[in-house]
């Protein structure tokens, strides 16, 4: 008889720091391996702080001793996963889910951040990649091993080729090799490194540098980014003089050039009081 599985609680655990709210994948059991119930938490929590006006920073992280194994196969229809399983709608449901969290982290309309210890591997990679910033231990692992058992990574493949060039992401997706944080952080797919142990430290500057910024004009920047990503050239450029037009016109621009917080005064001095008067 096999042992019993350790009962971790909640599925996924909610924390608030000020305006930055933390969700924490909470299997660490099974090294926090993405079940239907733990993704269907996820996703309903991503939705009520993209709803909440407290909250200006969203940050997905992991209890235990890595971020995120992956999808559990006994849902995502692996070996083990029963008969019924591929033969009824529950596998559609089942990989619709996981979608749907990649795609409220894509389209959260605040900024989103991984904060990454010990692993990131197949489908905890593709939620590092659904993230807008990275924060990683320097030696915490990523990759889509899947791929050396003969299974693409699908989405893994899709978030790849939307943060690298061709012949670095198609490699990156075809071998499944691992790579430490420090080479991800070389290509672009981590912003912020941290030693072994400094992580939570690492994330409170990042995030409080995020939380700090005028909510409004986080939002849109994001907006703007993801409509001109893969636009040519005139698209973008049209979609950034509308923009710059729109916010001419806002009445919100007046407290913002008002400058209550003093970002005037803080801009002078990191230039040495050289900028323009």
């Amino acid at each position: 008889m096999s042992a019993p599985v350790p009962d971790d609680g909640p599925r996924l655990l909610v924390r608030d720091d000020g305006a930055v709210r933390t969700l924490v994948l909470n299997r660490p059991s099974r090294r926090n391996a993405l079940d239907d119930p733990l993704l269907d938490a996820l996703c309903a929590a991503l939705r009520t702080a993209g709803d909440d006006p407290a909250v200006r920073v969203i940050v997905l992280a992991g209890a235990g001793k890595v971020f995120c194994s992956g999808r559990d196969q006994k849902d995502a229809g692996g070996a083990g996963a029963p008969r019924a399983l591929l033969q009824d709608e529950s596998l559609e449901r089942t990989v619709g889910v996981f979608t749907e969290a990649l795609r409220l982290l894509l389209e959260s309309p605040k900024p989103t951040v991984a904060a990454v210890h010990g692993a990131a591997l197949a489908g905890g990679q593709a939620l590092t990649l659904a993230c807008d910033f990275v924060v990683a231990e320097r030696d915490a692992r990523f990759g889509n091993p899947e791929m050396q058992f003969g299974f693409p990574a699908a989405m893994n493949t899709v978030l790849l080729a939307r943060h690298l060039g061709r012949r670095r992401a198609l490699e990156i997706a075809i071998t499944g090799a691992m790579q430490d944080a420090a080479a991800y952080a070389t290509l672009g797919l981590v912003n912020r490194l941290a030693e072994p142990g400094g992580l939570d430290a690492a994330v409170r500057e990042f995030t409080g540098m995020l939380a700090a910024l005028a909510p409004w004009a986080v939002r849109r920047t994001k907006q703007l980014f993801r409509a001109v990503e893969h636009a040519d050239l005139d698209a973008t450029l049209h979609a950034g003089d509308a923009l710059n037009q729109l916010l001419r016109a806002n009445a919100q621009l007046a407290p913002v050039f008002d400058d209550p917080a003093g970002t005037s005064a803080r801009l002078k001095a990191q230039l040495g009081d050289r900028s323009p008067r």
